[in-house]
């Protein structure tokens, strides 16, 4: 095995930088403290750089407040002139908007090059290891969205970099590393099995919840949820269902508190905001179908790898989900999922009535998940690329 990158001390030390708002109620926050929590029981410490904040957007609340004290992780604050907050950036046209912010991400990322105790720098975005590559020994450059104009650029600056490993967490996104490139690895997105656990069975044709969870759009492109409430309400069963729905934003959630009003239907309908991430596992033990029927945008299509497949697998939930390209190539892990095709929701109220019919259909699913779903745990995940961080296969 031909070694391309320095070998780790045995106390490794990771660096991981984003420049987004931090803490956020958002997906991305969250996916964040769980790829540091992978690193930390890989007996890694854990230093996360984030740029300082005072945007409306931005929380109040730290994110030991947000996050709790977490064990071997440490949150490192980075002053920023965060642009975001200027009213003549809210006028700006896109373009200009993600060109200044590129250029904010060049200028914030020279800051991280005086913390000399790290072995390994993490990151989703490609302009941060573009400047901080030289200052670290191994750089890890993870896809999780389409790279245009300044971003490119920066991927083919790291390509010329013999101390990168790039991840793609879909097929398509690999794809696209690899190109002219062979220091690249495919990993999905993993799930903390520890936290994410299937508590009792409870399988029955007279009393079903079908749920969601997570944000209802993305990148303002709308999830399918509202198509997907429109399909249950007109399904007649004579079991009781529970229809449960928590994320946000409350715009959207408010189109479906409004959907509801106009309905006559006997379905008992629970509909929520984003809640603390802790309390994810048991309401995932509350459903007895999970849904996920996202549109075939070219995001969700190429570069999302949804973590709430996972948990809901690891929880062992059944899950209904579209058949777009980053759902499909999961059925090579062997998780219990049924897809139906992307927009068609008469061919997604089918597939939900076979679920909420045949209970020998989702015991059989649910047990799928709950066999495989260890090897896609984040503490595995992070290993392989720590792994892989030190050696190449030649």
């Amino acid at each position: 095995m031909e070694k391309w990158l320095p070998k780790l001390n045995n106390q490794e030390t990771v660096a991981m930088a984003l420049f987004a708002r931090f803490p956020s109620e958002m997906a991305y926050s969250h996916h964040v403290i769980q790829i540091a929590k992978g690193f930390a029981k890989n007996n890694c410490k854990v230093n996360i750089y984030y740029p300082k904040t005072y945007n409306k957007n931005t929380l109040s609340e730290t994110p030991e407040e947000y996050y709790g004290k977490l064990s071997n992780i440490n949150f490192v604050e980075i002053e920023n002139v965060d642009i975001t907050s200027f009213k003549i950036y809210e006028i700006l046209p896109n373009l200009l908007k993600k060109i200044f912010y590129s250029l904010n991400t060049f200028i914030w990322s020279r800051k991280l090059k005086n913390n000399s105790n790290e072995n390994l720098i993490w990151s989703t975005n490609p302009n941060i290891l573009a400047i901080s590559k030289k200052y670290f020994g191994n750089v890890v450059y993870e896809k999780h969205g389409q790279a245009r104009y300044i971003q490119k650029l920066s991927i083919s600056i790291l390509k010329k970099s013999n101390n990168v490993l790039m991840v793609g967490v879909t097929e398509f996104a690999t794809n696209e590393l690899s190109v002219n490139f062979d220091n690249t690895l495919y990993l999905p997105n993993g799930v903390d099995n520890n936290i994410f656990l299937r508590k009792e069975t409870n399988l029955s044709i007279n009393n079903i919840t079908v749920g969601y969870i997570g944000m209802l759009e993305t990148y303002g492109v709308d999830k399918g949820v509202l198509n997907s409430i429109i399909e249950i309400d007109k399904i007649s069963t004579e079991a009781s269902l529970n229809v449960e729905v928590i994320g946000g934003p409350e715009n959207k959630l408010d189109e479906l508190r409004e959907f509801i009003k106009t309905t006559n239907s006997d379905k008992n309908y629970i509909i929520k905001s984003i809640i603390p991430h802790e309390k994810v596992p048991d309401t995932l033990n509350n459903f007895d179908i999970g849904i996920v029927p996202y549109p075939s945008d070219t995001h969700m299509n190429r570069y999302a790898s949804p973590m709430k497949i996972f948990e809901m697998a690891a929880c062992g939930v059944p899950i209904l989900a579209s058949d777009i390209e980053s759902h499909k190539e999961l059925e090579k892990f062997k998780l219990g999922i049924i897809y139906f095709k992307n927009g068609n929701f008469s061919d997604f109220s089918s597939k939900l009535q076979e679920l909420i019919l045949d209970e020998k259909l989702r015991d059989k699913l649910s047990k799928l998940s709950l066999n495989n779903i260890d090897n896609l745990s984040w503490e595995k995940r992070m290993k392989t690329i720590l792994t892989s961080a030190r050696s190449s296969t030649g």
